[in-house]
């Protein structure tokens, strides 16, 4: 079972995304992993910054 946690809301321009912590509690090893949701799609990252970039890129929010 995956247990997650909402980390930010980002808005933008272009509408709002969610930015996700997702550990998997059933695998061997409890390392996270980070989704972007956004318009329905989800995309999944590696690290947790690279999460919170690409919402900033997707809703179109000043960098």
């Amino acid at each position: 079972m995956a247990q997650e946690t909402v980390f930010a809301t980002v808005e933008g321009p272009k509408g709002k995304a969610e930015v996700v912590e997702v550990v998997d509690e059933a695998a061997a090893m409890l390392v996270p992993e980070y989704q972007v949701r956004f318009n329905n799609t989800t995309t999944t990252y590696k690290t947790l910054g690279e999460a919170y970039i690409e919402a900033g890129l997707a809703v179109g929010a000043p960098t």
